[in-house]
């Protein structure tokens, strides 16, 4: 028997949404029910939909959701009841989402998007099935619901294989990981290959004959790919290949109906319709929880009428890993507090429960009861294997205005009571979400029904079905309180610490060694795994903390190197948003095995910046202690209790700490602490606030950005001024307080996604009491940073604050993260970046540019276009040989000041400029170096000040060296005094 009561089979007919139901209605013939008249509106008509269980369709596979890449990490910690609501809400049929399907991924300890899963055999030979907690999450789900089915993948792999990924090793390797699921109990119902990183056919044959022999149940998906033109190519290799066609069970491609956007049409071809296999999607993204419900409802049905895909995996299953980390919020539930238990469930668990409380694998689609009806809204029909229940779900999120459908039950299906369900997806309470509507008794099998625009409606003949009502104790304000303490004595060998978050490698307790007592934190990955992504060569790095600290703070470990060379303690880690990084923002105390010791500052678009340096007595295999001691603007370095420096830097301001391991050891640490260091500034109650914007952007990426996004205590949301028809600066956002305080400041922490588009550069800030007159009270600049800024002013009373964008990076595109008014003056300043407001630049509409390379579609008039995300780069296929120049016409003879770079903003550093000469010239044949030097290598704009203005008509960027001796520039700019004019008038 299914997971819902099938002992009744009545069929209603289905209903408006429950606003304005009885309006839309007539009386209802007979109670609980409603006649099947012409209603008395007179809506436009919407075709009709007939279910006839009799008709032909592929088997239905199921819904579900991958658990990979960390995304499960912090749940594991929750604590209870909120865990066991959050598994009840993912897994608990008639409860929320009931999910069809886990896919767990099968742990290679190196970065798979938001950090390491554990192996269970980091050496060969030595298996150990209790690491992790994708087992305890496939246990959860089974003992919630024992008919889930499980599915198995990889995304990186251990580095001892013998051949690398596509080898017997990794047959092995998964082999093992089997029997670790069956020593756990646990049925594995599909596994697949490497995830998003192509296929060796061959290998699945002779995987497929292993499998055969050991696991002759599991089922193979082939080949999670995404992203390419070709994305059915699984299905032309299956059908040019008969070994490897009988390898595969199923075909699986990723984001065959788009992924991080509204999910409108599907695709699969031909070939793969004519496979007699399943064909699934077998990942999408979920998007952000409060915003993916209506992709997801689209592509389900869609899939389907599309591209007869019979199976729908999203990822993530719950978005439990740290705010800063890359993609934050992408799941059906957002579970990223586990201090304080708060989670927010999402309507995309509504959007799922509108199919997966009403079928269960095996289930038929019925092609005469799936398609669209005239006003764009998708339908499709099941029926259960014995023909005994039917659903059909139907979406009209791109219907404008109501419409009648008639609905024909025949084919032997049950008709005498249709269940209807609906979700409102226009309104922002979940209150009209999955909720049961009257029903209407049908004529001889027939019904009338009105559909309102921007719903999903279930109609079925099931019942059973309910809607959760937890709901955690905490909000969302809780911070993960200070201090924090942990000493690793309460854990077992093997385990995870709390909170604690693994971006790259492996940590986990171990009995402490070279005399130590009790348990302690160490390094386990012993070699370089076959990586899945850039970040995956990143030294081993572990995090801890609420993104939110604010940065005064003493962060303290004992550690103990076991051999040759360093660790590095992180704080005031405000991002690591991009899976390309290699490297925590923050500042990082690092102490090495040949006794130096060195601070640095990191950001992702700013690069490093060495603060500090020394030596220091530190022994291999002896136990020491490090420490950051941060207060304002003031940084310094502690080894073993020892204050070694002080310095003075703006560069970072708030966020969690970290470890970090060089290289593969398995150094260790203990007795790991936090504590503050001042007071924290007190800030208006975030609950206080309404925000307000010039413009904003709506659904882009997966997420909104509504002014309310700065003000929700979540640092991953943003306010991001208008995007697609770019609103010109200076854009503004508007913060009413609630009631008239005493504010000395603002605390601005920019977007943390892996890029600078609206990260605010030149800002203006304005107070009001009575939200009319407004007046300046602080302006300046910030870097182009993710590092959160402040902007400080004398006490003043206001009610409104306004933070208005002058400038912002790439393209002028304004935004904010998060925004806070202090109510307390706030220690240490801010870094400012360069100031580029006093320069007037020469018209890029007037110049030209020539480069002595260019890869095509990288051409060099890309790099003065305007625009960020473009570029011009040198030739890279073949590689063109050093130095590569570009070369600027302005059009006329200018007074020229400065010259301004900016590097590409795509998080790679292929090409950005680290040696330079910068020429003018006035006749475009004879060329005056006027300035030589070095740049960093990272996104911060660059900046050349000549001093004495220099009348040209053309400047030269001469690139001597650059990332993987390429050049490439996203922007350049050329200041010229505009006291002395143009020299010459453009030509043209």
């Amino acid at each position: 028997m299914p997971r819902r009561d099938r002992l009744r089979h009545l069929l209603m007919a289905v209903v408006v949404a429950c606003a304005g139901l009885a309006a839309a209605m007539p009386a209802a013939a007979q109670e609980g029910t409603t006649n099947t008249e012409a209603l008395a509106a007179a809506p436009a008509t919407g075709g009709t939909i007939t279910v006839d269980g009799r008709a032909g369709g592929r088997t239905f596979n199921g819904v579900g959701a991958v658990s990979a890449g960390a995304s499960s990490r912090l749940l594991a910690d929750y604590p209870e009841p909120e865990r066991s609501q959050v598994l009840d809400y993912l897994f608990t049929p008639a409860y929320g989402a009931a999910l069809d399907i886990l896919k767990v991924e099968i742990g290679g300890e190196t970065n798979s998007t938001d950090g390491a899963e554990p192996s269970h055999q980091r050496e060969p030979g030595v298996v150990d099935c209790d690491r992790g907690y994708e087992w305890w999450l496939m246990k959860q789900a089974r003992k919630r619901n024992p008919a889930i089915k499980l599915a198995a993948l990889q995304w990186g792999a251990p580095g001892w294989f013998d051949g690398g990924f596509w080898s017997q090793d990794n047959i092995d390797y998964i082999l093992s990981w089997l029997d670790c699921a069956a020593s756990h109990g646990l049925r594995i119902d599909y596994v697949g290959g490497w995830n998003e990183r192509g296929y060796d056919t061959g290998w699945y044959v002779v995987f497929d004959k292993a499998l055969a022999e050991r696991f002759p149940d599991i089922e193979i998906i082939a080949a999670d790919e995404c992203c390419r033109e070709d994305l059915w190519r699984v299905a032309d290799d299956m059908a040019a290949n008969p070994a490897f066609d009988n390898a595969v069970d199923i075909a699986g491609v990723h984001f065959a109906c788009g992924n991080r956007d509204q999910r409108r049409e599907c695709h699969s071809t031909e070939t793969a319709r004519g496979l007699d296999k399943p064909l699934w999607m077998s990942e999408v993204s979920a998007q952000a929880h409060d915003v993916g419900a209506a992709p997801a409802a689209r592509s389900i049905n869609r899939m389907y009428v599309d591209a007869r895909l019979t199976g729908y995996l999203t990822w993530s299953a719950v978005s439990a890993w740290y705010a800063h980390f890359p993609i934050a919020d992408t799941g059906t539930i957002l579970a990223e507090w586990p201090w304080s238990g708060h989670y927010q469930v999402g309507s995309t668990v509504w959007a799922f429960a509108h199919t997966t409380q009403f079928t269960d694998p095996g289930w038929r689609y019925l092609d005469t009861g799936s398609g669209y009806l005239d006003s764009g809204a998708s339908y499709v029909s099941m029926v259960s294997p014995a023909a005994d229940d039917f659903t059909t779900v139907v979406e009209t999120l791109d219907a404008t205005e109501p419409a009648t459908v008639e609905f024909d039950v025949t084919g032997g299906l049950p008709t005498d009571g249709v269940h209807v369900w609906s979700t409102d997806l226009e309104t922002a309470t979940q209150a009209d979400d999955f909720v049961r509507t009257k029903g209407v008794q049908p004529v001889d099998g027939s019904f009338a029904m009105t559909l309102e625009p921007g719903h999903v409606y279930t109609l079925s003949s099931t019942t059973g079905q309910g809607k959760g009502s937890a709901r955690p104790h905490a909000g969302i304000g809780e911070e993960m309180p200070l201090p924090y303490r942990e000493s690793f004595d309460d854990d077992e060998p093997g385990e995870l610490a709390a909170y604690f978050s693994d971006l790259n490698g492996s940590f986990e307790t171990a009995p402490c060694a070279a005399g130590r007592a009790g348990m302690c934190y160490q390094q386990q990955t012993p070699q370089q795994p076959i990586t899945w992504n850039s970040a995956g060569l990143m030294d081993p790095t572990t995090v801890v903390g609420d993104p939110r600290w604010w940065g005064d703070y003493r962060v303290r470990t004992a550690f103990m190197l076991d051999g040759p060379g360093h660790v590095e303690l992180v704080g005031r880690s405000s991002a690591h948003p991009a899976t390309r990084e290699t490297k925590l923002s923050g500042y990082h105390l690092r102490v090495a095995s040949d006794r130096t010791w060195e601070l640095t500052s990191h950001d992702q678009y700013g690069g490093d910046q060495v603060l500090a340096t020394g030596t220091v007595e530190v022994e291999v295999g002896t136990w020491h202690t490090m420490a950051l001691h941060m207060r304002g603007s003031a940084i310094s370095v502690e080894v073993d209790d020892k204050r070694l420096a002080t310095v003075q830097d703006t560069r970072q301001r708030t966020g969690s700490v970290g470890l970090v391991v060089s290289g593969w050891n398995h150094a260790q640490f203990d007795d790991f602490a936090v504590s503050a260091t001042a007071p924290r500034p007190r800030f208006v109650p975030k609950a206080d606030l309404e925000a307000s914007a010039t413009t904003s952007t709506g659904f882009l990426g997966g997420y909104t950005y509504e002014a309310a996004r700065a003000v929700d205590d979540r640092p991953e949301t943003w306010w991001w001024a208008e995007h697609e028809q770019v609103a010109p600066l200076p854009q503004a956002i508007t913060v009413d307080l609630g009631a008239r305080y005493k504010t000395h400041g603002i605390v601005a922490q920019p977007r943390l996604q892996a890029s600078p588009i609206g990260i605010t550069t030149r800002y203006r800030v304005w107070l009001s009491n009575d939200g009319r007159t407004y007046s300046p009270v602080a302006e300046g600049s910030w870097a182009l940073t993710n590092a959160t800024k402040t902007a400080s002013w004398p006490e003043q009373s206001a009610r409104f604050v306004r933070l208005e964008a002058l400038e912002a990076g790439c393209r002028g595109r304004a935004g904010i993260g998060e925004l806070d008014v202090a109510l307390t003056p706030l220690i240490g300043g801010t870094d400012e970046g360069e100031d580029l407001s006093g320069f007037t630049y020469v018209p890029q509409e007037r110049m030209s540019a020539t480069a002595s390379s260019y890869q095509e579609g990288f051409e060099p008039s890309k790099a003065i276009d305007g625009s960020c995300t473009t570029m011009w780069h040198s030739r890279y296929d073949p590689p063109a040989p050093q130095p590569h120049t570009i070369t600027l016409d302005l059009g006329g003879d200018y007074p020229v000041e400065a010259f301004i770079y900016q590097p590409r903003h795509d998080v790679n550093n292929n090409g950005i400029i680290t040696r330079y000469h910068l020429s003018t010239s006035r006749d475009g044949e004879t060329f005056t170096v006027v300035d030589s030097g070095t740049w960093s290598l990272d996104l911060s704009t660059k900046v050349v000040r000549l001093g004495t203005a220099r009348d040209a008509r053309y400047v030269r960027l001469e690139a001597v060296d650059g990332g993987a001796g390429l050049a490439s520039a996203a922007e350049l700019k050329v200041a010229y005094d505009a006291a002395q004019g143009v020299r010459t008038p453009a030509a043209r």
